[in-house]
């Protein structure tokens, strides 16, 4: 008996099915993350990283890690990354924000040593972040951990560098010292002494500048990190502090530090972001000789009086330069032969203030 001839075997044309489903769904999801993204409170967004790390059990988006979106500009990177006080969320997600608030930095740094207006002081980028080295000399009295109103206004030109771009970074803060030995019932070594000073400069930035202190970590290392560029551990070039703005995919790789302001409500980041404007407007202020703030107060009332007669909707600027700022030089005020000082105003077209 003849067998039976097998049926044959339809062909399924419902297979593209399968990945259409998964198309769709992936489609879907990432519109809902795009959605998420756009509420900039930044409480929700921590929530929603922390569910999409549990759910698909990757690496942290923070990481800066390829993703489906690599393609294109994050939608965060499309804010100016160079405004004065930039948002919490961009601060906390962009990794081209931050790449370019390092370099910005960088750059401010050169363009105030050029000047004159800085010195003992070295940036350099670095796997971990941006690393600024502080020669103790101009921080520090020898055997002291104390710092002067020079290393102070020091600190505060730095400090507000920072302060503008970041208010979220871990900072690491670091002492080091040559191998001479001290003995001292303040210090009975070196390691005293290091840590000392890491903690004097954390304590000035966390008052003068109102960041949390979560944000830092004090080290000393003594004499056991010497520059590589000196020859011995005797060089006195060793003798430094180091401020290090972490990276945020270093931070949540290895330091495994939440940031506090992020479980704040969406009020009380605003109220975070009016405390820093102040802050750094205060300092701003503070930095400027008597006679710079002579001269704005003059021009200001210029403006105001131009602004009662007529007023154009134009934004310009106004640019005054201040020749021999300081003609009599003294000890604590070193000579400035021209700055430059720029007022962001509401000025008449048709104008002229003769500056």
């Amino acid at each position: 008996m003849a067998r039976k001839k097998p049926p044959e075997e339809h062909e399924n044309l419902e297979r593209w099915l399968v990945s259409y489903g998964d198309f769709i769904t992936l489609l879907f999801a990432t519109f809902v993350v795009l959605y998420a993204l756009a509420q900039v409170d930044a409480t929700d967004f921590a929530k929603l990283e922390e569910s999409l790390k549990s759910a698909f059990g990757q690496m942290a988006m923070l990481d800066g890690q390829p993703s489906v979106m690599d393609g294109s500009q994050n939608i965060f990177d499309q804010q100016q990354a160079n405004s004065f006080i930039p948002s919490l969320m961009l601060e906390y997600i962009s990794p081209k924000y931050e790449e370019d608030s390092f370099n910005e930095i960088e750059s401010e740094i050169k363009e105030l040593k050029d000047v004159g207006e800085l010195e003992g002081i070295s940036s350099k980028m670095t796997d971990k972040g941006l690393l600024l080295t502080f020669d103790d000399k101009y921080l520090f009295a020898a055997g002291s951990a104390d710092l002067d109103k020079k290393a102070q206004k020091m600190l505060d030109k730095v400090g507000v560098l920072i302060c503008k771009k970041f208010i979220l970074h871990s900072m690491r803060v670091e002492g080091h010292t040559d191998s001479q030995p001290i003995h001292s019932d303040k210090f009975p070594s070196n390691w005293e002494l290091s840590s000392a000073r890491a903690s004097s400069v954390v304590r000035y930035m966390i008052s003068r500048f109102q960041f949390s202190p979560t944000l830092f970590t004090a080290i000393g290392y003594a004499d056991t990190r010497p520059l590589e560029t000196t020859a011995s551990a005797k060089d006195p070039a060793n003798r430094r502090v180091e401020i290090l703005i972490l990276k945020n995919s270093y931070k949540n790789k290895y330091e495994n530090n939440k940031n506090s302001a992020m479980k704040l409500s969406k009020s009380q980041q605003e109220s975070l972001q009016k405390l820093r404007k102040e802050v750094i407007e205060k300092v701003e202020e503070d930095s400027i000789s008597p006679a710079a703030k002579k001269l704005l107060e003059e021009n200001k009332e210029k403006i105001s009086k131009q602004k009662s007669e007529k007023l154009s909707k134009k934004n310009m600027d106004l640019y005054v330069n201040i020749e021999n700022e300081n003609p009599q030089k003294t000890s604590d005020m070193p000579e400035v032969k021209k700055r430059v000082i720029k007022l962001n105003s509401n000025i008449p077209e048709d104008e002229d203030f003769g500056l």
